[in-house]
């Protein structure tokens, strides 16, 4: 029999409020149970993550070596990334007292809702309105400092209104992404979808929100200090939060951009003749050349290997740039990744072939960078779901180079060897 008790921690997760009891009940036991002593550490930062954990009985603190970001008593949760994929903890988490904690792993999750599409989008609308509220929350507070903020610091409270203006625009985007997905009826796909949009979002507007409370607390500090020397270096202080408030909010407004890019790649496509050979080379070159604008010392080999009997193809112009621009980048990224490691006469190189063969275009994008683990392989393709660093890309690429791909009827797969290289190969009917 399923412990009521635990039924009712479970009810008390946001995310959980709404669902039925019976699922709860198909959850539960799954849910393993964990005792902490004050002090202990929970999750260290850096590590990799795959579980959620619900507090139960005590406190935790959320911190960055010795910066504590936010304290959390029971009824939380945290440790959303597990929904998600198994990047590098963004903070440690620790008890700040004895605590008692339950642990849900990420593949117990979708065992329990992969196959129930109409619970999961009982959590779409619950996530939705949680995150609409934070927003509210987030503007409100910002402008109920802003005219304080105006007469002590004008040259900060000009920057903030810029990082308020851009997370406003993020947020504007949010709620219509929001609404665009609850609206398509991919439902049997939306459990893993609505897991990245909660780590995705919520994240860096948890960030926004606690450098925005701390940003209040320095602004005090100066209206009481009497020294110039104090005020200047709480000054330093308020604009490093602004910095990061700016960094996170572009960091929201990137993540909704790219959720907007995949949701659109469900519509039907409209195709042209297109030159593939041609189209190959200028979006590889042109891929590259951008690469080299961010990484100067980027340096790359080419080399082309294509069928001169692949004339014209009718594929989506827009969308098929798009496909190759998110290949190349990710060859590109390897390759760069791989050439850092300072490997004695390494030559970074990108091979790119085209042919035809029974009636289907096949491109192939091969490079000698740094591979893909096995046991990450399998989810290359999956939403949100990224190897590279936080700010390096949300997740979407490959997602979004997938649907493209079953949008012209085809495939795509992925060879690759850790630490030798990989190779993504397109197949389509013409």
């Amino acid at each position: 029999m399923t412990d009521p008790k635990l039924i009712a921690i479970l009810r008390k997760v946001y995310m959980f409020q709404d669902v039925p009891q019976e699922v709860l009940e198909q959850l539960a036991p799954l849910v393993t149970y964990h005792e902490y002593k004050e002090n202990q550490l929970v999750i260290h930062k850096g590590d990799e993550g795959d579980s959620l954990f619900i507090i139960a009985n005590g406190r935790v603190r959320v911190h960055d070596g010795e910066q504590v970001v936010a304290k959390m008593e029971a009824g939380n949760f945290f440790g959303e990334i597990s929904f998600l994929d198994a990047a590098p903890r963004s903070m440690s988490v620790s008890a700040d007292s004895d605590a008692v904690l339950y642990r849900i792993s990420r593949n117990d999750f979708y065992s329990v809702f992969k196959n129930q599409p109409e619970v999961t989008q009982i959590i779409v609308s619950t996530l939705t309105k949680r995150l609409r509220a934070q927003n509210e929350t987030v503007i409100r507070d910002l402008r109920m400092r802003e005219a304080e903020l105006s007469k002590l610091v004008d040259e900060r409270t000009q920057e903030l209104v810029l990082k308020n203006d851009a997370l406003s625009k993020a947020m504007v985007e949010l709620k219509a992404t929001q609404e665009q997905l609850v609206q398509q009826e991919k439902l049997a796909s939306l459990g893993q979808l609505t897991a990245g949009i909660a780590h995705e979002i919520k994240n860096p507007l948890n960030f926004v929100n606690n450098f925005a409370k701390l940003s209040f607390e320095l602004v005090d500090e100066i209206i009481e200090s009497e020294s110039k020397e104090e005020r200047e270096e709480t000054g330093k202080f308020l604009r490093q939060n602004l910095e990061k408030i700016y960094s996170h909010g572009s960091r929201a407004d990137s993540i909704v951009k790219g959720m907007l890019e995949h949701t659109r790649t469900v519509n039907a496509v409209t195709k042209y003749p297109i030159d593939i050979n041609k189209m190959v080379t200028q979006v590889s070159q042109q891929s590259q050349e951008a690469f080299v604008k961010r990484w100067p010392d980027f340096k790359c080999t080419i080399k082309y290997d294509l069928d001169q009997n692949v004339q014209r193809v009718e594929v989506s112009a827009s969308d098929f740039t798009k496909l190759l621009d998110n290949l190349f980048n990710n060859a590109y990224y390897a390759v760069w990744e791989k050439s850092k490691t300072g490997i004695a006469d390494y030559e970074p190189t990108v091979d790119v072939t085209t042919s035809l063969s029974n009636g289907r275009l096949m491109i192939a994008i091969k490079d000698n960078g740094t591979g893909i683990p096995a046991e990450i392989k399998g989810t290359i393709f999956n939403p949100f779901f990224t190897t590279k660093p936080t700010g390096e890309g949300a997740g979407l690429g490959l997602s979004i180079s997938h649907d493209i791909v079953m949008a012209h009827a085809g495939t795509i797969v992925c060879e690759s060897e850790f630490g030798t290289g990989s190779v993504f190969v397109v197949s389509i009917p013409v």
